[in-house]
């Protein structure tokens, strides 16, 4: 998880920083709802989680990782889509809104 320092280094101002650090510690709990602006401008709203349990896949299973993880990518937040039921990612500069 990224820290506030880290994420204010990046040029974030300090309210982005706390929303991109509240949306990561939600993740780790539950599913979230939130919104982001994709890279061709479209607004997106996603229902995302980092909890295991909750990552399921198509055919009913829960996600296990395979291999090394990546490494992180400090610009970028992660998160399992429960839509998609897939991994997708943002830009941290790119955070509209956190439900909730």
């Amino acid at each position: 998880m990224k820290t506030k320092d880290q994420l204010v280094t990046l040029g974030l101002s300090e309210k982005q920083a706390d929303d991109v650090m509240l949306l990561e510690s939600k993740m780790l709990e539950t599913a979230v709802r939130f919104q982001f602006k994709k890279k061709d401008g479209s607004l997106r709203e996603a229902v995302g989680t980092l909890k295991r349990e909750k990552m399921v896949q198509a055919d009913g299973s829960v996600w296990e990782p395979v291999g090394e993880a990546r490494p992180d990518v400090p610009t970028l937040v992660k998160f399992w889509d429960l839509t998609v039921q897939g991994w997708r990612s943002f830009n941290v500069f790119n955070l509209v809104a956190v439900e909730g």
